[in-house]
């Protein structure tokens, strides 16, 4: 959040955050939420379960690489630039359970654990 704000933001949305009783980035993701669907129901959300309801039906692409220590597979969101085309695919829960074994490295490009492990 620090390379988004200044700092009197941040000491202002921490202070707004400390009044609700929440953390300074759970605050922030709060009111986005509000702000994008306009209700308070999908503010409350689990950090789990995605905002938007077609991001379960995501497809994750998977490029592999040869190195001399064996295979190396790299997990990419749909959006990166990085593959080609052809990969080979995983659902938002294999993703998941992928990366969070790791069996899978993240694409340095795209970042794609950003969407898929819960906040901290």
């Amino acid at each position: 959040m620090e390379q988004l704000f200044s700092p009197d933001e941040l000491v202002r949305i921490e202070a707004a955050a400390r009044e609700a009783g929440h953390s300074a980035r759970d605050w922030v993701r709060a009111l986005v939420l509000k702000r994008l669907y306009g209700d308070s129901e999908r503010t409350h959300v689990s950090h789990r379960r995605p905002a938007r309801p077609d991001f379960e039906d995501a497809v994750w692409p998977v490029t592999t690489h040869r190195r001399s220590g064996g295979v190396l597979q790299e997990l990419h969101h749909a959006g990166c630039w990085v593959p080609k085309g052809g990969e080979a695919t995983l659902t938002t829960a294999e993703a998941r359970l992928r990366i969070a074994g790791h069996e899978v490295r993240p694409c340095d490009a795209c970042q794609p654990e950003r969407f898929l492990i819960p906040y901290a």
